[in-house]
């Protein structure tokens, strides 16, 4: 127990106590004023990370990235950040990033946008980078069909209604002090539906198509399905030991899911547990999740547990921070704080595709 501020007063002097309160006050708010600053420094650093590889993969995806292709991100980054970004100060973390996306698809690329991006501003933020790129690229006379082919793949990925492509024509003409006008009419031809069909015409190794899955309803073996659907999402960390200890199909670890059923899915009797997922500290399986037939149990570390019918999901979304991770399904968060934002990914991946399959497994009871 603590004593008063006047008896602490009273022992020490007022005025020192005063002075003293004063100076403890001033480092905790010098602290956090540099924590704030620390904070603020590191996101935009990230930020401009994030946009690199962005521009890194828009300018070098499956061709060779030479020097006119790289001093158009550093002019595209200058031009977004405001400020002077040569090509000398960044060369080789555009090397970095190079080696790290070129032997991603463009399938894989929209893909992960996609589960890190809800938000219509960070949509349309996108758009104008790459609008910018493909600008800074003319000018260069090195932009590719694929510049322009990725275009419309956000166009349609994200659907961009008019009202958001008008706001993207604006701010580009801005910051390039064009005609806005002009820059519309530079990118909806170049968009076009007759524009993109002459591109996949000329480069058919550029077509995007969506994944066919079989229809869940007409599926003879929905939980081979799901099995098949787990393997490829996890095909990219197949070699991860410790991420394979925490997201499982049931029949491979029962050990785990006695314990989670015992924890927080006692209700799952006379269903079918297809796949669970282990979120505890120690590794014991008590929390986490389940996925059954016919429900998402869940329990985070020191919450109520939960249940959630297949048939009532809606939405299920992976949380774009690095850090706090966790999915959304519904308006109910499963943690994954034991998965890095890859990971994380992965496991919301798997939950979007798999569970109209999962709705489909009966259960053939004697």
């Amino acid at each position: 127990m603590g004593i008063g501020f006047d008896v602490f007063k009273a022992h020490i002097g007022y005025n020192l106590a005063d002075s003293a309160l004063d100076a403890v006050s001033n480092a905790i708010e010098k602290n956090a004023s540099e924590a704030a600053e620390r904070e603020r420094i590191e996101k935009e650093t990230q930020n401009k990370n994030d946009m690199l590889k962005t521009l890194v993969f828009m300018v070098g995806n499956n061709i060779t990235l030479d020097r006119s292709g790289k001093k158009a991100i550093s002019n595209a980054l200058s031009t977004i950040y405001d400020e002077n970004i040569s090509l000398f100060s960044i060369e080789d973390k555009i090397d970095v990033a190079y080696s790290e996306l070129k032997s991603k698809n463009i399938k894989q690329f929209f893909t992960n946008i996609f589960a890190i991006n809800n938000d219509r501003q960070q949509t349309c933020f996108m758009y104008v980078v790459i609008m910018l790129l493909y600008m800074e690229l003319s000018n260069q006379e090195t932009v590719l069909p694929i510049h322009a082919y990725n275009l419309s793949l956000i166009k349609r990925f994200f659907s961009m209604n008019r009202t958001e492509l008008s706001e993207c024509y604006k701010i580009l003409g801005e910051k390039l002090e064009k005609d806005i006008d002009d820059i519309a009419d530079i990118f909806e031809e170049l968009t076009s539906e007759e524009s993109i069909k002459k591109f996949e015409t000329e480069n058919p190794t550029l077509i995007y198509e969506e994944e066919k899955l079989p229809d869940p309803s007409t599926c003879e073996n929905p939980k081979g399905e799901v099995e098949k659907i787990f393997y490829e999402t996890t095909n990219e960390v197949s070699g991860d030991e410790e991420f394979k200890n925490r997201f499982y199909l049931a029949d491979s670890n029962t050990k785990k899911i006695l314990a989670a059923v015992h924890a927080y899915a006692k209700n799952c009797r006379n269903e079918e547990i297809l796949v669970g997922y282990d979120d505890s500290s120690f590794g014991n399986g008590k929390v986490g999740f389940l996925l059954t037939n016919k429900k998402l149990y869940i329990c985070n570390s020191f919450e109520k547990p939960q249940e959630i019918e297949l048939a009532s999901i809606k939405e299920i979304n992976a949380n774009p921070k690095k850090l706090n991770s966790f999915i959304t399904v519904n308006e109910y968060q499963i943690s994954t704080s034991m998965l890095n934002q890859k990971g994380t990914e992965i496991v919301c991946n798997f939950l979007q595709k798999s569970i109209p399959f999962a709705e489909q497994v009966k259960v053939i009871t004697e």
